[in-house]
């Protein structure tokens, strides 16, 4: 029986860890983030990401436009939002590090995921944003953007 109870403590550990760096990964995405190069898009997009415990506070811009500013859970529940205005539902959850948001505004509906692909220095941190057309289908894009203003201490 030793052998059975080792192995359950040592996969239940290996579990905490893994869960752990996960978290560590997913607090890489509180911050602000401007889009690196404009001419990815016609304006100067940007994203801010707040730690509000079991949800975040998400904020969109379009040079000085809010597109969006909410707080939603990340268990996948969908939230009622404006997007430039406009009544949306969103639903947002990690895949890992990775956050993915499903917006429905009308019979539009559009997957976003973002991760961060980190570098030595935080600072340098870029965090990528895939674009899918889910409803109407269409071309996948992927954004690029750069840390402009880290999480704060202690986050």
């Amino acid at each position: 029986m030793k052998p059975i109870s080792m192995t359950v403590l040592l996969m239940f550990l290996a579990g905490t860890c893994a869960l752990a760096d996960e978290q560590k990964d997913r607090e890489k995405l509180i911050g602000s983030w401007q889009l690196q190069d404009s001419a990815e898009s016609d304006a100067a997009t940007s994203w801010t990401f707040s730690d509000k415990g079991k949800g975040l506070h998400v904020t969109e811009m379009e040079g000085p436009s809010t597109v969006s500013d909410f707080d939603c859970h990340v268990a996948g529940t969908p939230c009622e939002i404006k997007v430039s205005g406009k009544a949306a539902t969103l639903s947002q959850w990690f895949n890992g590090a990775m956050l993915v948001q499903m917006e429905t505004k009308g019979s539009d509906v559009v997957k976003r995921r973002f991760s961060v692909v980190s570098q030595t220095d935080p600072a340098s941190d870029v965090m990528e944003v895939e674009i899918v057309p889910i409803t109407p289908s269409g071309k996948a894009k992927t954004l690029h953007f750069k840390r402009t203003q880290a999480s704060a201490p202690g986050k």
